[in-house]
């Protein structure tokens, strides 16, 4: 299978893990894609869920290392359908990315994979953990194929994620995180092995969330304690 990855020219956690664990997977990269930063309008957040983290490595540095071509691009950019088209790439990994358009959609043979932090359809869209607790969802991650809507497409894998009685929304969130970078090889090998996107799971519903207002982070701090007694010990019911 030939595989592009498209991630952000800037030092980012999920990013850098993903390209480490494609290398130590033996799972080859033909090109790493990283889109110039872009400022993207969001509402003040009062609750945190991911660490602030330190020491990344620039993803440049990393495709040096491991000897892939590292080229900086905007995802949507007409050029970026072609070099997908003349590198006949199979598949895109998201490691870091904005919303895809239709032309990047349509140039590799089975298309892009994205990793959400939420389970697909139940939690749709960003702050996918506040809204899963607001909602009463189980924590959990998916891997899908991307169409033209936010967090659809078809679902590849489900897994679910693990809550413990003295989690923090820091833990559950970078939880979410690592589980996503290990569902990433298992993702790539199904793919290469039932590679036809119509053989996976269609997202037809389910709720498409916006950034959660901090009126409403309130509410769901409210909440956190008693979600997580409800799933702990629980994530094998959305495992799949």
């Amino acid at each position: 299978m030939n595989i592009a990855v498209f991630a952000y020219d800037f030092p980012h956690k999920k990013g850098q893990e993903f390209l480490l664990r494609l290398w130590l997977e033996d799972i080859p990269a033909a090109v790493v894609i990283g889109a110039p930063l872009q400022e993207v309008p969001r509402l003040a957040s009062t609750l945190r869920t991911a660490p602030r983290h330190s020491g990344l490595l620039h993803p440049a540095r990393l495709c040096a290392r491991f000897g892939i071509p590292y080229l900086v691009a905007a995802h949507n950019a007409p050029a970026t359908a072609d070099l997908l088209r003349e590198r006949a790439i199979d598949l895109v990994i998201i490691a870091g990315a904005r919303i895809i358009k239709p032309h990047i959609l349509a140039a590799p043979r089975i298309g892009l994979v994205n990793f959400h932090p939420g389970l697909i359809p139940e939690v749709r869209g960003l702050d996918a953990l506040k809204w899963s607790v607001y909602h009463g969802v189980p924590p959990g991650v998916t891997a899908h194929l991307i169409d033209e809507r936010i967090d659809a497409g078809r679902i590849v894998l489900r897994r679910g994620v693990p809550v413990f009685p003295d989690d923090s929304w820091l833990d559950v969130g970078l939880r979410l995180l690592e589980t996503q970078v290990d569902l990433l090889p298992e993702t790539v090998r199904a793919l290469w092995a039932r590679p036809s996107p119509e053989s996976y799971e269609y997202v037809s519903g389910g709720r498409l969330n916006r950034s959660m207002p901090p009126e409403t982070e309130q509410v769901v701090a409210g909440r956190f304690e008693a979600w997580k007694a409800r799933y702990a010990g629980a994530q094998s019911t959305v495992a799949g």
